[in-house]
């Protein structure tokens, strides 16, 4: 899915998956039933001992509260009943269950895109992958817990994408003079010519893959627009383009539900299948390293889990159901 230097940069340092670990062991402790004075007192001194486990407690707090309220029947309910206030809500879950910090970042970022993606008038929530056919006929793809309008204006085609990922096939516009095709981003627009290309907003950069045809990225705070042909991909920010380099050919393979890598580290095949998930899932160093290929159906994530375990010597560790966790077997 993502290239290898952005998915290496974004891998857990040993000491940091070994303290989330902790804090998440403590958590169970805690939670139990039989929970004894001196284990609380245990967890205080634990607590109390580093400002990273202070910081790792509040990541495993705020997993546990994304997945204990918002997932069921009872969130369902209150979208139904939620009247004019509907969309802002389902906006507000998909930003609560944006994985990772870099979802947050980007919210964080602009008020204006924060507040006009809680109102969006598209969402996918986690998970869950959808194809919709646009009035000039091109094909859009939003994946797991993407937010994005549409607005096809008398002088342009306009996508705003707020976060998550979008794939998009173009059409030819059936209007004359035809209007310009483009996808807006916290960090720029870019206008399609003749094409079929992913975009995916990530913290302080945008990722845009070219498949077919070429895209034009022009930066939101200025510098001069780039040309981007099919094969390659780019990151670019507020006002600067990153160096292109080649695309993952399987880049694009969640648009048919599922995930395909090629001889992919774990850590990283693993950081991907989080998107679908809701909860933590975490890689153990010792394994990180493993390769991976095949495809792999994203309609139960759990499955790929066991299908990891069948074929590589790890194990699937489950603290919670919302704390998983790939380890050495």
């Amino acid at each position: 899915m993502m290239p290898p230097e952005p998915a290496s940069a974004l891998r857990q340092a040993p000491a940091d998956y070994a303290i989330l670990q902790e804090a998440a062991e403590w958590f169970a402790v805690l939670r139990g039933d039989d929970v004894a004075p001196a284990d609380r007192q245990a967890w205080e001194r634990w607590h109390a001992a580093s400002p990273a486990h202070r910081a790792a407690w509040r990541r495993v707090e705020a997993v546990s509260a994304e997945f204990r309220h918002l997932p069921g029947e009872p969130a369902r309910q209150a979208l139904d009943e939620a009247g004019p206030r509907r969309s802002a809500v389902k906006g507000l879950l998909l930003l609560c269950l944006t994985s990772g910090l870099g979802g947050a970042m980007f919210w964080r970022r602009d008020a204006r895109s924060w507040v006009a993606g809680l109102q969006a008038a598209e969402h996918t929530p986690v998970g869950t992958i959808r194809e919709l056919a646009l009035a000039d006929g091109s094909q859009l793809w939003l994946n797991t817990a993407t937010s994005l309008d549409i607005d096809y204006g008398a002088g342009l085609r306009l996508i705003k994408l707020y976060a998550g990922e979008i794939h998009l096939a173009t059409a030819p516009d059936g209007r004359q003079p035809a209007r310009p095709l483009v996808v807006d981003t916290v960090h720029g627009r870019l206008r399609a010519l003749g094409t079929r290309f992913s975009v995916r907003p990530q913290g302080e950069t945008t990722l845009l893959a070219v498949y077919e045809g070429r895209v034009e990225v022009a930066p939101r705070d200025g510098g001069t627009p780039r040309i981007v042909p099919a094969g390659q991909q780019i990151r670019f920010g507020d006002g600067s383009i990153g160096e292109p380099f080649a695309a993952d050919p399987n880049g694009a393979a969640w648009i048919e539900y599922r995930l395909q890598p090629e001889q992919m580290r774990l850590d990283d095949f693993l950081a991907q299948l989080s998107r679908y998930r809701r909860g933590h899932l975490g890689c153990a160093p010792e394994v990180a390293h493993l390769r991976l290929v095949g495809s792999y159906p994203l309609a139960d994530t759990d499955r790929i889990l066991a299908a990891l375990e069948a074929t590589l010597p790890v194990k699937v560790r489950r603290l919670h159901d919302w704390w998983v966790t790939v380890e050495a077997r």
